[in-house]
């Protein structure tokens, strides 16, 4: 005699298999995201950026964020090999090899459970995003964003422009590190301020100074200016340089 399986109990088993059909493969996607773009993390004084090549190789920058020499950026840049095996990323360079036991959070970041510092290190990739204008304006042969390098007069009297402003809001004297980007008469610098003799900023303004910082400046009968600078956890500072300035150059900052 044939028993017959009720169909209620067919359709709930179907339903429970496709549901775990469905969970093995978000696992699955998150497991294996596409490596190849640049990962940043940020740890204590520290920010690392690694860019993974589609031919196997790597590039990986350090820099200080905060508490560095007045300008200083980059203290360390290596580079090498990489591949992925199970759960570890392994680094092959001139000081040798270096494995990473990753667990991916997402397909944008994942964490590295063996950092030096003991605790888990969560790295994100960012997200390129071509900006038209600037496309257009290569292919025009036009001015071009440029970024003054270090201890070249030109960065010097950008950041001199800003100590006394700064400074007198911290309440100390202040050095800068962060991302200077140059278009004709404009400026823009996003980073961080750290007081200049290492000492705690006063109690007062010391919550705002640990924010990511901007500042623009604009060039007026030859000498740099300071014409907005504002600290923030997100984009507030970015929308409100804009607002209050609406000349900036887009390319410098993009209209909201």
């Amino acid at each position: 005699m044939t028993k017959t399986v009720p169909q209620k109990i067919i359709t709930m088993k179907s339903i429970i298999l496709a549901l775990i059909a469905t969970f093995c493969s978000s696992v699955s996607l998150i497991a294996a995201p596409d490596m190849v773009g640049e990962w940043t993390t940020a740890y204590g004084r520290y920010s690392d950026t690694i860019t993974y090549k589609a031919d196997g190789s790597y590039v990986s920058v350090t820099e200080i964020v905060k508490g560095a020499e007045d300008g200083q950026e980059t203290i360390a840049k290596a580079t090498g090999t990489w591949k992925m095996n199970g759960d570890e990323l392994i680094h092959v360079g001139e000081g040798g090899s270096l494995k990473m036991k990753i667990r991916f959070v997402s397909q944008s970041s994942f964490e590295n459970l063996l950092a030096s510092d003991g605790e888990g290190r969560i790295y994100e990739k960012s997200e390129a995003t071509p900006n038209t204008k600037v496309v257009k304006q290569q292919a025009a042969g036009q001015e071009m964003v440029t970024k003054p390098k270090i201890g070249s007069p030109e960065r010097k009297a950008i950041m001199d422009a800003m100590r006394g402003p700064v400074s007198k809001r911290a309440g100390t004297e202040v050095i800068f590190t962060g991302s200077v980007a140059l278009y004709k008469d404009w400026v823009k610098l996003s980073g961080h301020v750290s007081p200049k003799n290492g000492k705690p900023f006063p109690e007062e303004v010391a919550d705002e100074m640990e924010m990511d910082f901007l500042a623009i400046l604009r060039k007026v009968n030859g000498k740099w200016q300071t014409v907005y600078y504002g600290w923030s956890g997100d984009v507030g500072a970015l929308m409100e340089a804009r607002l209050r300035i609406p000349e900036i150059p887009e390319i410098l900052i993009p209209k909201f």
